[in-house]
């Protein structure tokens, strides 16, 4: 993560920045700064292109191996006179996984209104999104989109808020809400963000393992197949307004010691993720080993209970949000 990364007055980005496999900010150019984009990745990159456009020059950085959180700091040349660039991106993960995005920007040179998104969150029941500002926010305005860019909702609320943590509240289903289109303005100043608090249980049968056994037997499969039609389903409909991200929460019911019980479940959930990715499934995996924590049906300690024997399948733009019922976790990218 960024913690200390501000985005800078002005800002307005056309992706989510948590959507892809990377955190990223703009170096505000502040004093005799120039403006630069910082990106650090959440994996290792094997390599990373960029081209970032402004002012009529083309700036090229290319990078490899470049290690998990590392920040690479592209910066291009200060003039107050462009307020504008483009950035485009080719990263290409040591797992063979690619990212491609173009990034349109805008900024500023003066004003003091930021907002950090690092630690932002959603609240899917109170249908709210929280960030950090570095200065008191008047009033937010809001474009809700759903599937396929589809607007749902755009409105304006008064907020008088901050610095530090706000809370802006937004409206929709959560259900149908894919992405938020989000500008703050303060006294003298505005900035915008985009974050999306899409989120979606895949239903599915749950492939039965045999007792201490990670292995998917050749009878289970066809239930994975049916899984993965939906998965196609979802990326065909949403793919198009978010980086689609599939979460598998492995869980056990409460035989046996709760320290074996959860790596066992990892490794059935890292088991089922595996079998989508061999069979064709291209977008990133995520997965987590729960064991005994999300009981489906609540029993004592040593009770056989076949119902919590099960695998969450859950896809988003980012990792399940409040309200989700699936608490915070460090998920493992498959």
């Amino acid at each position: 993560m960024l913690p200390s990364l501000l985005l800078a007055l002005g800002l307005i980005v056309s992706f989510d920045a948590h959507a892809i496999d990377v955190d990223m900010g703009i170096q505000a150019p502040d004093g005799a700064a120039p403006p630069a984009l910082v990106i650090a990745p959440k994996r290792p990159v094997a390599e990373l292109h960029a081209e970032i456009t402004a002012g009529g020059k083309t700036y090229t950085f290319d990078h490899s191996n470049v290690a998990a959180g590392k920040q690479l700091v592209l910066a291009w040349d200060r003039n107050t006179a462009v307020t504008e660039a483009q950035a485009a991106l080719r990263i290409v993960y040591q797992d063979g996984y690619v990212d491609e995005l173009t990034v349109p920007i805008e900024y500023a040179y003066a004003g003091e209104l930021a907002v950090d998104l690092s630690r932002a969150s959603a609240d899917l029941e109170a249908h709210t999104v929280q960030v950090a500002v570095s200065e008191r926010v008047e009033r937010a305005e809001i474009t809700v989109y759903g599937a396929r860019k589809a607007v749902l909702n755009q409105s304006e609320v008064a907020l008088d808020a901050g610095p530090g943590t706000i809370t802006v509240p937004w409206e929709g289903d959560p259900a149908e809400v894919v992405l938020l289109d989000i500008t703050l303005h303060g006294a003298a100043a505005w900035t915008g963000f985009t974050y999306s608090p899409w989120f979606l249980d895949i239903p599915h049968d749950d492939v039965l393992f045999d007792s201490n056994s990670d292995a998917i037997a050749a009878s289970e499969e066809h239930k994975l197949q049916s899984t993965l039609r939906q998965l196609n389903e979802v990326i065909e409909k949403y793919g198009e307004v978010v980086p689609v991200k599939l979460y598998i929460a492995g869980c056990t019911d409460t035989v046996g010691d709760a320290s074996h019980n959860r790596e066992l479940s990892r490794r059935r959930a890292k088991a089922i993720a595996r079998w989508l990715r061999d069979h064709g499934y291209d977008r990133p995996i995520y997965y987590h080993g729960f064991g005994e924590g999300l009981l489906k049906v609540a029993t004592g300690d040593g009770v056989d209970e076949v119902r919590n024997r099960r695998a969450l399948y859950m896809v988003g733009a980012n990792p399940p949000p409040a309200g989700s019922g699936v608490p915070r976790v460090n998920w493992t990218a498959l």
